[in-house]
């Protein structure tokens, strides 16, 4: 059982090292995408034994991970940011992605955020970032997602002890100011070139999903229509109708608006949701 990481970078000359460093224990090579960087980022990383590939940056954040994806050579990808480090065992990883059965195309790990900021309001929660790399390949030009066929790769979930994250790179506001109105910027560019592209269904419900939690995330209010939109074009309980309900409850938590949010969390409840919603929506709402 054999894995790579992957991660894209641009002017991470601070964090390169202690990320890299951090994952190679666990993997059996490192490929990093540099996207430009003018700080020595790439430099270093090759220092450290990375492999580097050089990726013009389009405002697409799938596009660059592809790169990264397509430079693996090995059968699982664990994707990682420069500002998260791996904790956990090595040897239990292993033998973890070998007990799998075939079925199984990625799993979920823990985030553990340290000194960040979550617009969730949480302090952990879960996204996918171990896959086989011959399930799927990344989509979306922000907020991207290992996608097959229009949808997220099913996942099942990494016990904590096996592998965890630990992420840091929002620790200050003005950080978090900065790549939230960036992420907009391109939010925006994906819905604009929608008609020109295209698209299909999915592929118009992911770009509205993104540019409504983008939305919301800057202050702008218009990200409310822009998820009941996405609500309204899909059926109750299909993943972009969860997250966007999602979205739009933590919304009218964080206005006060704590009957919207019981109203919002019972839907999910009666399609199903699951705990990844569920649970730190209850948790929030009980404590309020």
């Amino acid at each position: 059982m054999t894995v790579s990481a992957c991660l894209i970078v641009r002017d991470e000359a601070d964090r390169i090292a202690r990320c890299v460093k951090g994952v190679a224990p666990y993997v059996d090579e490192v490929v990093v995408a540099d996207t430009g960087s003018t700080d020595g980022t790439a430099e270093l990383a090759r220092r450290l034994g990375a492999r580097v590939v050089e990726v013009p940056w389009h405002d697409d954040f799938a596009a660059a991970r592809n790169a990264a994806h397509g430079a693996c050579g090995h059968d699982w990808v664990l994707s990682i940011d420069a500002d998260e480090r791996p904790s956990g065992d090595r040897d239990a990883l292993r033998a973890a992605l070998a007990s799998l059965d075939d079925s199984v195309g990625a799993m979920s790990v823990a985030i553990d955020e340290v000194g960040s900021y979550n617009p969730r309001g949480m302090t952990r929660h879960r996204a996918v970032k171990v896959y086989r790399r011959s399930r799927g390949e990344w989509q979306g030009r922000v907020h991207e997602q290992v996608m097959a066929d229009g949808r997220p790769i099913p996942s099942i979930e990494m016990p904590a002890g096996v592998l965890r994250l630990i992420h840091d790179g929002y620790a200050d506001p003005q950080t978090v100011a900065a790549k939230v109105m960036r992420n907009l910027r391109i939010a925006e560019l994906a819905v604009a070139g929608l008609d020109a592209s295209a698209p299909s269904h999915e592929q118009r419900v992911n770009a509205l999903l993104d540019l409504g939690r983008t939305q919301l995330a800057a202050g702008v209010s218009e990200g409310r229509e822009t998820l009941d939109g996405v609500r309204a074009a899909t059926r109750p309980g299909e993943w972009a109708w969860v997250w966007a309900t999602d979205f739009l409850a933590w919304d009218a938590l964080g206005r006060g608006d704590a009957h919207r949010a019981w109203a919002l969390a019972g839907e999910l409840a009666d399609h199903d949701a699951g705990e990844e919603h569920l649970r730190p929506l209850a948790d929030r709402l009980l404590s309020t």
